[in-house]
């Protein structure tokens, strides 16, 4: 005969299936929410226990309790897809910074330097040819102001992009600073949390994973359920206290001490990079450029005579030896009649004349020289050539590892619709059957009620 403790197992069945029912609801609502980890009902049997029955005294019953909710969460796949994705943001943007530079060096093309300064040689070579041509020098004036406008404007759009890295880079160690006081807050919630709200790691889990993105943070459990922040081995939030950074030399720094943060990954270490190497780098190659044409061609041009019959003037401006300030000297900037295209000797002591060309046929040698200005940018664009190269091909190895570990780790946490469906129905079945027991044992003692004392009457 039926119980009251089977009535006691048949309700746990309900209650825990509905629980079952909440959960796999939570799951489907947020099938889509980034972020979020498939949360699980863990059942487990409640074993026998004495209960009290009203008819036969001390009696057995059985059921189900939830043991707790829990969420499917790799910690090793999720370190990992975490580390991967922070690669992936540095090698990102370093490529892209790299072909950025790249671009300013159209090269081989008729706007590149090096056609410019074939140009500008060349032009050296006509003047050699025919030393009285107006034509001829005015034409070598027009080609000298390509070249030194095009490297005045490539040395302002390497500073430019310097300049936007350090303007990223302020907006980023805002972000940082506000992702340290939200994951400070949600370590203070879910310290203090009796259940340990899941959502609210995820939530957590969101902003360490952003921060991991800027700035190769590495996040260290504790036993509390907060976890400490840390950027390159030192402490940006520890439990529910903050470290912010600083931008105030460029760069990321601690706001409390103003020691480099040094970050080694994400996109901070690349946005460093470029500030601090890769533009400086070749600025300073650059300007090698414009150096070796100033110091080689006035080497040259003073010593030579222009078309009076004068000698001393410079060609380029002595002062401006960087590709910034390169620009043609007072001497011959808008006077073609000041160009010394004569040599002072040859082959005595006397010098020929002015209009005989020697000087400017040695200036136009200068291209083929081992030490000059060609040999110093054909220099650049190979070494940039190859460095972007590299840094395309980093960038599309990382891409794919990062997927893969993504993948990984989003394989064992995100949800399936169909396979909630499937817990969705099962649950469903569970609990209408718990409540068919439920009729069942009322049937019975309701016909134990009623018939019982009627027999024989």
């Amino acid at each position: 005969m039926p119980s009251f403790g089977s009535l006691n197992t048949a309700f746990s069945g309900m209650n825990a299936q509905r629980r079952v029912l909440d959960v796999t609801a939570h799951n489907i609502a947020n099938a889509r929410t980034e972020g979020y980890h498939r949360q699980r009902a863990e059942l487990v049997p409640l074993g026998r226990t004495n209960t009290t029955d009203v008819f036969s005294g001390r009696t057995q019953s059985f059921g189900v309790d939830v043991a707790g909710v829990t969420r499917a969460y790799d910690e090793l796949l999720a370190a990992r897809a975490m580390r991967e994705e922070s690669a992936r943001g540095a090698t990102d943007l370093l490529s892209t910074s790299m072909n950025t530079v790249e671009s300013l060096f159209p090269e081989p093309t008729d706007l590149g330097l090096a056609n410019q300064l074939d140009e500008f040689w060349n032009s050296f070579t006509d003047l050699a040819n025919d030393p009285g041509s107006l034509s001829a020098r005015t034409q070598l004036l027009e080609n000298a102001q390509t070249l030194t406008t095009s490297l005045n404007r490539t040395a302002d759009q390497l500073q430019e992009i310097a300049d936007s890295s350090r303007t990223r880079m302020g907006t980023l160690a805002t972000e940082v600073n506000d992702l340290a006081d939200q994951i400070s807050n949600l370590n203070r919630q879910i310290a203090t949390s009796s259940d340990g709200d899941l959502d609210l790691l995820d939530q957590r889990g969101m902003l360490v994973g952003r921060m991991a993105n800027l700035t190769g943070a590495v996040a260290r459990p504790n036993d509390s359920g907060t976890i400490d922040i840390f950027l390159n081995g030192r402490a940006i939030v520890s439990n529910t206290i903050v470290q912010r950074v600083d931008v105030t030399t460029g760069v990321l720094t601690w706001q409390s001490d103003g020691a480099a943060v040094n970050p080694s990954s994400g996109e901070a270490q690349a946005l460093t990079a470029v500030i601090t190497d890769v533009v400086p780098r070749y600025r300073t190659m650059l300007d090698g450029v414009a150096a070796s044409l100033v110091t080689s061609v006035n080497a040259l041009h003073s010593v030579g005579y222009d078309q009076g019959g004068t000698t001393g003037r410079n060609f380029f401006d002595p002062a401006g030896t960087t590709a910034a300030t390169i620009a043609l000297s007072v001497d011959v900037n808008g006077l073609p009649a000041n160009i010394a295209a004569g040599a002072p000797v040859l082959p005595g002591p006397t010098a020929p004349g002015p209009l005989d060309g020697e000087q400017a046929r040695r200036m136009a040698a200068l291209a083929d020289s081992p030490t000059g200005a060609d040999t110093a940018y054909q220099s650049l664009i190979t070494t940039l050539a190859v460095e972007t190269r590299a840094a395309t091909t980093r960038a599309t190895i990382q891409g794919r590892v990062a997927d893969r570990a993504v993948r990984d780790a989003d394989s064992v946490g995100s949800v399936s619709i169909d396979e909630e469906m499937a817990n969705l129905t099962a649950a469903q079945r569970a609990f209408e059957a718990n409540a068919r027991v439920i009729t069942a044992i009322d049937d019975m003692l309701g016909f134990l009620i009623e018939r019982t004392g009627v027999v024989g009457r």
